[in-house]
């Protein structure tokens, strides 16, 4: 098995590769109160994330960056079809969306969320295109892509 197939085989697993990179032997022979141990002290740990995102590498890279600091994805959606079936069967804090699904805009999706308490981050080519972001939706976050890590965690996480 190829370095690469076995990082992808264990992001399907819902295991972020960089816990196996750093050496912690994240989910191989622990059991579930291991993993949540481990997680306790990051700093989504505990936090359900919705990622809305059609470009495949850019939502598997999002949830990568979220596992990694504790959170538990749903996603990565591509569609806002899909977004709203995650979003109907589960209890989410927060999500992070892309505005544009091939031509299919997820503004209305995003400030529904916002108005159930969801804290919701834009992650959008479109972040500095104001007109896009009138009424509610003009309070969520608009981080430009691509974004770092440090700024993801910065919006998400405002008073940390």
């Amino acid at each position: 098995m190829s370095f690469l197939d076995s990082v992808i085989g264990r992001r399907v697993f819902n295991i972020a590769p960089v816990w196996w990179l750093a050496g912690t032997n994240y989910g191989k022979g622990q059991g579930e109160d291991a993993r949540d141990a481990q997680r306790d002290g990051l700093p989504l740990s505990g936090r359900k994330v919705i990622i809305l995102e059609d470009e495949f590498f850019v939502g598997i890279e999002l949830a990568q960056i979220l596992e990694t600091a504790g959170a538990e994805t749903l996603g990565p959606a591509s569609s806002l079809a899909e977004a709203r079936e995650l979003a109907a069967d589960d209890e989410i804090d927060m999500a992070v969306i892309d505005v544009n699904l091939n031509g299919e805009f997820s503004i209305d999706f995003a400030v529904e969320l916002q108005q159930r308490g969801v804290r919701v981050v834009f992650a959008t080519a479109y972040a500095d295109d104001a007109r896009l972001f009138t009424g509610a939706a003009a309070s969520i976050p608009r981080l430009g892509k691509p974004t770092s890590t440090r700024a993801l965690f910065r919006a998400l996480l405002p008073d940390a």
